[in-house]
């Protein structure tokens, strides 16, 4: 090997060296008040967590609800933990049940589960909950797809089942596209930090 290919091989190893100390550097030194507190919760059933830098705008779509046309912002002032799912999306219908008992075990004036339903008939969705012998959350339905459009994010996933965690000021704090546990352990340890 050539002496101008021995030095550009340690100059290109030391060059690689440093920029690699430098990220891991870098990344320690972060101050712990900049990283999102709620990135510890990401394990387990919350694994797939997505915790935007800048959250998008509570969307403004309307949909139905138990007693009429309501909107997000009308569940100011509690935490909401909404889900969007369909009876024929599987993993909606697998994780419905722990949403279910979530909302019979927390559901108060302080927190609520908001479960709205994609189905284009409400009357599938009332007898799909009916015969899922789901009790403790009302139907709220949204045939039209104006959450699932708004909710949308360039770059993540945009499928059903989709969960937004929200506060009480109706800020997005956490999100998680796909099916899970919402009355398992890792999941209520997220709830209750939003809510505190």
């Amino acid at each position: 090997m050539s002496t101008f290919r021995k030095t550009a091989f340690i100059v290109l190893a030391a060059t690689g060296a440093a920029f690699i100390l430098y990220v891991i550097v870098q990344s320690l030194s972060t101050p712990k008040a900049a990283r999102n507190p709620l990135a510890a919760y990401a394990v387990g059933e919350m694994q797939e967590l997505v915790l935007l830098k800048t959250p998008p705008a509570q969307p403004m779509a309307e949909f139905d609800g138990p007693d009429g046309k309501v909107t997000l912002a009308d569940f100011r002032g509690r935490t909401v933990l909404l889900n969007l799912w369909a009876s024929w999306c599987g993993p909606c219908v697998e994780e419905l049940p722990s949403l279910d008992r979530l909302q019979g075990e927390l559901g108060s004036d302080d927190f609520m589960v908001l479960a709205v339903d994609m189905d284009r008939s409400k009357a599938d969705a009332e007898a799909f909950l009916a015969k899922a012998g789901i009790k403790n959350l009302p139907l709220y339905h949204d045939n039209r797809f104006a959450l699932a459009q708004k909710l949308s994010v360039p770059g993540l996933p945009s499928g059903l089942p989709i969960t937004v965690l929200y506060d009480k000021n109706g800020i997005e704090r956490a999100r998680l596209s796909g099916g899970a546990d919402w009355n398992g352990e890792e999941a209520r340890a997220l709830i209750a930090a939003v809510r505190d």
